[in-house]
């Protein structure tokens, strides 16, 4: 079984695809999980779609996916809860103000009933907020959470979205920023490797380690991708080994523009050879559909304004 892991994509349709079509390919081969870290939506177009198409390979296929919840899953949930339990409509809510209009606006196009809403309500209340696996980084054992590692890891999480408690808020809201009020500034956890994403880094390979605190960030700025601000085009696709790491930078051209591995505690460039037999398992007939600004500053893909 080989373990994938994506973080923060944001309705950022073009990776989205390019990813799946991607492990796919590999799952003819061999078994794939897929660990989605959080922030599958919000900001970026293809936010319902990508929701609702990673619901249904939950579902049925063809590999395995496990959604981990991060904080635009929290805000929906909250939002989305309020409406149904007093049908009330609040359009300036966190979960709007945050991106979450592009992703609400999307669903009540694509949905025709307020009972489908409900049944995507009770998917995102089950998500997780995070996963521990067997295998080790730097002699600690991995773990998988949208921004902090919470103080108490089980072998199998056993904390949903819908438990809501400071735990919950934390793991998916901390920054390690100084005065990030009211969230913790610890992010990782002295017995782990935590592998985190919520905070956009800018790096060109779309990851950033810190080799102090045994993290690893994943978030490549996708949200700000879909922002706007298009030289940020990374989003790393990670594999979990044993003692080991590979890391595979994606961008919006279906494109894997780098390769690195996490061994030792070193991040290691992967070799042309290696790379471009990754590169391999791209489905060449991916369409790609370019985003561009209007004067407004409004980011809608190039054909939605013709």
């Amino acid at each position: 079984m080989r373990k994938f892991i994506i973080s923060d994509l944001h309705g950022n349709g073009n990776v989205y695809n390019s990813i799946m079509s991607y492990l796919e390919n590999i799952n003819k081969e061999e078994d794939v999980t897929l660990y989605i870290n959080g922030d599958l939506i919000d900001r970026g177009p293809d936010s319902a779609q990508m929701l609702l198409d990673v619901i249904e390979k939950s579902k049925t296929g063809p590999f395995k996916i496990v959604y981990l919840a991060g904080n635009h899953e929290l805000l929906m949930y909250d939002s989305i809860g309020d409406w149904i339990k007093t049908n009330k409509y609040d359009p300036f809510d966190n979960w709007h103000e945050n991106g979450g209009w592009v992703t609400d606006y999307n669903l009540q196009e694509i949905l025709d009933n307020k009972g489908k809403l409900y049944d995507i309500y009770e998917y995102i209340s089950n998500l997780k907020i995070y996963h521990k696996f067997k295998e080790k980084v730097c002699d600690k054992q991995i773990v998988l959470v949208h921004a902090a590692c919470p103080s108490t890891i089980k072998d199998e999480c056993d904390i949903r979205i819908k438990d809501k408690n400071e735990e919950i808020v934390s793991s998916l809201f901390a920054r390690n920023i100084p005065n990030y009020f009211p969230f913790r500034t610890r992010i990782g956890n002295d017995k782990y490797f935590s592998i985190i994403g919520h905070t956009p880094n800018k790096n060109d390979y779309g990851f950033e380690y810190n080799d102090k605190e045994n993290i690893l960030n994943i978030d490549g700025g996708s949200s700000n991708y879909v922002s706007g601000y298009f030289d940020q085009d990374h989003v790393p696709l990670v594999e979990v080994k044993d003692n080991e790491l590979e890391i595979l930078t994606f961008n919006n051209n279906n494109s894997i523009i780098f390769g690195n591995y996490l061994r030792n505690g070193l991040v290691i460039p992967m070799k042309e050879d290696e790379l471009n037999t990754r590169r391999s398992y791209l489905n060449k007939n991916i369409k790609i559909k370019r985003l561009v600004k209007d004067e407004n500053n409004m980011v809608l893909y190039e054909d939605d304004f013709k």
